[in-house]
């Protein structure tokens, strides 16, 4: 039981979350979800603006992943 409350506590917004942190995640009450989005959402790198475009983006993070999964 203790796990699971700290599953809970440490869950963020992910784009890639694993299957323990989207069941960590669907756990929250949804009040405490948009607490969590904003407070990432409101982070100094999410307020940085960006030259690349969302294919650009997605092509690195895809190619970042890739090299994670054969590391």
């Amino acid at each position: 039981m203790t796990s699971d409350l700290t599953a809970i506590d440490d869950v963020r917004p992910s784009a890639t979350p694993t299957e323990a942190d989207v069941r960590a995640w669907d756990a929250l009450p949804r009040d405490e979800q948009l607490r969590r989005l904003r407070a990432a959402l409101g982070h100094a790198d999410c307020q940085a603006a960006s030259s690349a475009t969302m294919s650009e983006i997605l092509t690195e993070a895809r190619a970042r992943a890739d090299t994670r999964r054969r590391g």
